[in-house]
């Protein structure tokens, strides 16, 4: 369980470099699309090359389709939804709009209790609460100048999408025959989805990027190596194997407040000591919030 915990951490940790990339890429004119369509055909050459050097392990045909089903879902929807946040955000209030969506753990959460009988300590109530009062804190205190009307549907979508996100990735782990699929497949699974939906945003809309030009831009090809870099080895590692030990030890529930709680932290560093932006006493606040957040949950 402890390994669960701390690996469920570091791969939060990790996601920074996520935000940090996305925070980049318009502003390199790189498409976030393209990104995430070249990061995936990379993590789905890797896993092939890995696989193919492993011994064979022999799978139930019904085990690999139904966890393929469920992880490549999930990618498929993740690449719409993250367009679907783009042009609310363009729209919206950024801040408010990014708290909406990061709410949409209390999904997978809820499942953990509802669906696979994860015990509903009050404790573990309570960090749940205190992630979410910290996201609401960092949404309020963004930029939340509202441009258009139309960024209240666009975000309910996107948070409901996130919450079918998120069950969807947590899904397998909690059975044995889904653990039993190596963490390289599984990896696989949910870029095949990645490509999947990154690919058909682009050919919808292919008129509004350069494709050839991005493709040229070595700035493209760094955003690649840098996530897929911190993102293989950590889901390899550390993503898929704290999912499974959370869940075989009955606290599935857990896995996305703190995957969710250590980004906000991880994100908070890289803004306060990195880029240097100005901080006020609220978001101190906010992400002792977070932090003690994250030790309940564990509890």
């Amino acid at each position: 369980m402890f390994f669960g915990i701390f690996a469920l951490i570091l791969v939060g940790l990790s996601w920074t470099a996520v935000g940090v990339v996305m925070g980049l890429a318009p502003k390199k004119n790189t498409d976030p699309g393209l990104i995430q369509l070249c990061g995936a055909l990379v993590s789905i050459t890797a896993s092939l090359v890995i696989i193919n050097c492993m011994p064979d392990k022999i799978l139930a045909l019904s085990e690999i389709c139904w966890v393929f089903a469920a992880y490549a879902s999930s990618g498929f929807l993740n690449s719409i939804m993250l367009v679907l946040m783009s042009r609310a955000m363009q729209r919206g209030p950024n801040g408010i709009i990014w708290t909406i969506i990061q709410s949409a753990m209390i999904f997978p959460f809820l499942m953990g209790i509802v669906i696979f009988g994860v015990e509903p300590k009050l404790i573990r109530f309570s960090g749940l609460l205190l992630i979410l009062v910290s996201l609401a804190v960092f949404g309020i205190f963004k930029d939340n100048t509202v441009k258009d009307k139309k960024w209240k549907m666009l975000t309910f979508i996107a948070f409901a999408m996130t919450g079918v996100i998120l069950s969807l990735a947590a899904l397998p782990s909690y059975f044995a025959a889904g653990r039993n699929i190596s963490p390289i497949l599984r990896t696989m699974f949910t870029a095949s989805g990645v490509f999947s939906g990154s690919l058909l945003v682009i050919l919808v809309s292919q008129r509004e990027i350069n494709i050839i030009s991005n493709l040229k831009s070595r700035y493209l090809w760094i955003f690649v190596a840098v996530l897929q870099g911190f993102g293989l080895i950590f889901a390899y590692l550390f993503l898929y194997p704290g999912l499974d030990a959370l869940a075989a030890n009955g606290i599935g529930s857990a896995s996305h407040p703190l995957l969710i709680g250590s980004c906000v932290a991880g994100f908070f560093i890289y803004s306060a000591f990195i880029l240097r932006e100005k901080i006020c006493w609220q978001q101190y606040i906010g992400i002792f919030c977070c932090i003690l957040g994250i030790v309940f949950i564990c509890c």
